[in-house]
């Protein structure tokens, strides 16, 4: 079995782990384990980081990945079902799965999951993070015709945004780049500020005729400033953080206009529950995934994939075919 590792400073080697037979391989893995061919893994901003940072432990990337059924000794599911390979276990854990970058894996049946035929293989690496995406909409708590400010164009931003039209509410993108913010018109979002050009708080409140937004999701992993966001909600508004895979841990805000407006804030670590609501959604088709896929490579074509890369967080979910 072939797989890459990330050592960080922007190092990718290739390892090779000697083949058991299929039954003992899978006995290695836990009672109840299922052998897989792997056909698409997913390259995500964590997996960036991972590549780039300095120092650490090594790491075999990847959280996300579809998959084809080899062997499952317990049955449950059929050599040559298509599957779905989750970072998030069936049974609550606080352990994560392995790192999919392989071309075939042992992988826990807890965290393997069955797929409908609609999906695409690869809008199936997107799972996990419209998951993390539904937690999020979930504690926020919006109502239809709330307006929620989702600041930065990102991945999981774009999904959030989807997911807050198909709760009815009404999401307000910002970003300074207007090929991003034209990628989240394209995907519905009506609202758009371009923080480079246009004064957001004035923007904000003209778009909601005064009354400000009643919250504010923000993707850590491309913020920049954080300091006049929160000018730009109503009393008693709620502002929801989500990933926190870049180097850059402090951020500056504004707590004296947190308190005078009674602000509440929260993080969303990840997507745990919501795996299979997740493939729901993206088998109804109300959430699109495809326009957000990024670079599609080999296996053999990581490493050129991580030096175009060059370190950059990427807007888009980068995807490594691994058997084809």
């Amino acid at each position: 079995m072939n797989y890459w590792i990330f050592d960080g400073d922007c190092k990718v080697r290739a390892a090779e782990e000697k083949d058991a037979s299929d039954a003992d391989s899978c006995g290695k893995a836990g009672e109840s384990a299922a052998k897989v061919k792997i056909i698409r893994a997913s390259i995500d901003n964590s997996d960036i980081y991972a590549y780039t940072r300095g120092g650490g432990e090594s790491v075999v990337p990847s959280s996300s990945a579809t998959a084809l059924v080899s062997l499952c000794p317990s049955g449950e599911f059929k050599s040559g079902q298509r599957v779905f390979l989750s970072s998030y276990s069936k049974v609550k854990s606080d352990t994560r799965g392995m790192g999919y970058l392989r071309d075939y894996a042992c992988v826990p049946t807890d965290n393997i999951y069955e797929l409908p035929d609609s999906i695409a293989d690869n809008d199936v690496v997107f799972i996990d993070t419209v998951a993390k995406a539904c937690n999020l909409i979930d504690k926020l708590d919006i109502r239809p015709s709330q307006t929620v400010i989702v600041n930065g164009v990102s991945v999981i931003n774009l999904i959030i945004a989807q997911l807050l039209r198909y709760h009815q509410a009404l999401p307000i993108m910002i970003d300074s780049d207007d090929d991003k913010l034209a990628l989240a018109q394209d995907l519905g979002v009506d609202f758009i500020i371009n923080s480079s050009q246009e004064n957001v708080p004035y923007m904000v409140k003209s778009f909601t005729s005064g009354k400000m937004a009643n919250a504010l999701v923000v993707d850590l992993d491309i913020l920049s400033d954080m300091d006049e966001l929160p000018y730009c909600l109503a009393m008693g508004g709620k502002i929801a953080l989500v990933n926190a895979n870049s180097a850059v841990k402090c951020f500056k805000i504004d707590f004296v206009n947190i308190l005078s407006r009674e602000l509440s804030m929260f993080g969303i670590k990840d997507g745990d529950g919501k795996v299979s609501m997740a493939i729901n959604l993206l088998a109804m088709d109300k959430v699109k995934v495809s326009p957000l896929t990024g670079e599609v490579v080999g296996f053999a074509q990581v490493p050129e994939l991580m030096q175009k890369m060059d370190g950059k967080l990427s807007p888009k979910m980068n995807i490594v075919k691994c058997n084809c």
